[in-house]
């Protein structure tokens, strides 16, 4: 049976969401306390950041779910929260898509366009086959899995990671349980001799050739810089013919204080926007200390543009 999301990846271009957890920050949100807890102990914050990625124009909006595996919870003492973390996680953003839908003076067009709801996934914290074995990661990525497909999320997003090892077992385990069409996004370095490597010191190459032989319908790079990464980008089209996903940071982090603050606008990250395009990402949104304002420059832009890769 054809799937929407898969159809228009191939023929246009989509805009992602962009960062969480910054914002959650500047809504109050502090180390000690965990992200994904906001969706049971402060839902209307959580609502509220997804109504305006809506709102700017994201067609495809993330849960707040990275961190809400059973074994990433359970360093913390609250594994017991994994399944209300992920089903309230998957139905704030429903919710803010509801109200998206019914605001005042939205035309017809925008509310009915198209938007879909990805499930995320991120790094279970402890190293495969030295901390764990796999069996022990397929379990936690299975009981994650099963909340959010059951609550009815279009895609999922396997993202932020650094163990292509890792990455690869979430998505053969998610692909070969659930009818899910899926996105993987590593997390990639640049060496001193100038070529990409992830932290475990797997190649641009390597992700490409096993996260789609893993069944991953689409595949790319986040939480980096811009620039570095539509090289990244260029490497991957020059592989693979699938769809891209580019979303980077604002920048580089720096430390003011106990807050974590991004120097670089959305007016200058979306400069490098044609370049991004031209590499052949076709997916695009923001990862850290990006914003609304960003997504709704890249709305304005690529939103249903026939892709030209």
């Amino acid at each position: 049976m054809a799937n929407e999301f898969l159809e228009l990846i191939q023929r246009e271009y989509m805009v992602l969401d962009g960062a969480f957890g910054t914002i959650l920050q500047e809504r109050g949100h502090t180390p000690d306390q965990l992200p994904e807890e906001w969706n049971i102990t402060r839902p209307e914050v959580v609502r509220d950041i997804h109504l305006q990625y809506f709102a700017a124009g994201a067609q495809i909006v993330t849960t707040n779910t990275f961190g809400a595996s059973p074994l990433k919870l359970g360093m913390r003492g609250k594994e017991k929260l994994t399944e209300e973390a992920n089903r309230r996680g998957v139905q704030l953003v429903r919710e803010a898509l509801h109200s998206f839908r019914n605001m005042e003076g939205n035309p017809p067009e925008v509310r009915k366009d198209r938007r879909f709801i990805a499930g995320s996934f991120g790094p279970c914290g402890k190293m495969l086959g030295m901390e764990l074995g796999p069996d022990v990661i397929e379990k936690s990525v299975l009981e994650q899995g099963e909340v959010l497909a059951d609550e009815g999320v279009d895609l999922f997003m396997v993202e932020t990671m650094m163990d292509l090892s890792e990455a690869e077992l979430v998505v053969k385990t998610l692909k070969s349980s659930f009818p899910v069409p899926l996105i993987a996004s590593m997390v990639f370095n640049r060496t001193k001799e100038g070529s990409y490597r992830t932290l475990f010191g797997d190649t641009v190459a390597d992700a490409v050739h096993r996260l789609a032989a893993a069944g991953a319908d689409a595949v790319g790079t986040n939480c980096g810089l811009i620039g570095q990464y539509i090289e990244v980008i260029g490497e991957m089209r020059a592989l693979t013919d699938i769809p891209l996903v580019l979303y980077p940071n604002a920048g580089i982090p720096k430390l003011k204080g106990d807050k974590t603050i991004y120097k670089v606008t959305s007016e200058e990250l979306i400069q490098d926007l044609d370049a991004a395009l031209h590499a052949g990402a076709s997916i695009i949104g923001g990862c850290c200390g990006t914003t609304p304002e960003y997504v709704r420059l890249l709305s304005e832009r690529i939103k249903h543009r026939k892709r030209m890769t």
